[in-house]
């Protein structure tokens, strides 16, 4: 397999900005995201990549005077792998959880505050006995953190083909054999679940928060994750009309988590 990465100049450059532009990457099929001083690098399977799409997504960015530029580089898969294992992979999660992971992507690694905010939240609940789902798997790891804090059965399901591989290694590397990995969107979440969790961005979550209900025992537990704290009035919004109530909201970062409850 070839990767190449996107070497992204934002204009003006804001962290802000390169938030953004890193979580809506994510959702068009980028797994991995190096800052830079002008912008973004951006990394993504050669065979997942249209060039056509890629500069669909760009535009369709909505940040008020923001213009994107880019050039594109090839690596190979494996060195890739290998150099950033080197040089870049911060194995926090590991360090401060005890989760492993073969470190393929970077978004999901705990690296971004998403994730970390997620893994932290999940290791101090209590998942005894339940079905839980983590919808946009990515690496696994919040599979894992409920399957480490109980959870009879866990069922991971990402878009992505390269994540759901990289989810199924996570989980072996640690010997967790209650999962169920599946490759699509919402559309194949089946049977009911105590626990969702949901660390994707803003517009897919407004999209699909129907479906995840559809599938919430009565009681359960919804936690959504991947917008930022400006988001949170819209997310609660949407969270009203699907019958939510707030739980609590957790902020590291301007990135937010809601937990909620349906009743």
């Amino acid at each position: 397999m070839r990767y190449l990465y996107a070497d992204i100049i934002a204009t003006p450059y804001s962290e802000a900005t390169c938030d953004i532009l890193t979580a809506i990457l994510n959702e068009a099929g980028f797994d991995s995201f190096e800052m830079t001083d002008t912008g973004i690098k951006a990394y993504i399977l050669q065979d997942n990549f249209d060039e056509k799409d890629f500069r669909a997504t760009l535009g369709t960015i909505a940040i008020p005077e923001a213009t994107f530029t880019y050039t594109l580089h090839q690596l190979e898969d494996q060195d890739w792998n290998a150099e950033w294992e080197q040089n870049s992979f911060d194995p926090i999660l590991e360090r401060e959880f005890g989760i492993r992971l073969n470190p393929r992507m970077a978004f999901g690694s705990g690296s971004h505050d998403t994730t970390y905010q997620l893994t932290s939240l999940l290791l101090k609940e209590d998942f005894t006995s339940q079905r839980v789902l983590d919808m946009g798997t990515g690496t696994g790891v919040l599979g894992i953190a409920m399957a480490k804090q109980g959870a009879k059965e866990v069922v991971a399901i990402d878009i992505d083909e390269f994540s759901v591989t990289n989810a199924l290694e996570n989980f072996s590397l640690n010997n967790i054999n209650n999962v169920l990995v599946l490759l699509g969107d919402a559309s194949a979440i089946e049977g009911m679940f105590d626990t969702i969790v949901a660390n994707i961005h803003k517009n897919i979550l407004t999209t699909d928060m129907p479906i995840y209900v559809q599938h919430l025992m009565p009681g359960g537990t919804l936690i959504i994750s991947g917008f930022f704290v400006d988001d949170v009035p819209d997310m609660q919004e949407v969270a009203t009309l699907n019958k939510l109530f707030t739980i609590k909201t957790v902020k590291k970062n301007n990135w937010a988590v809601i937990v909620l409850r349906k009743a």
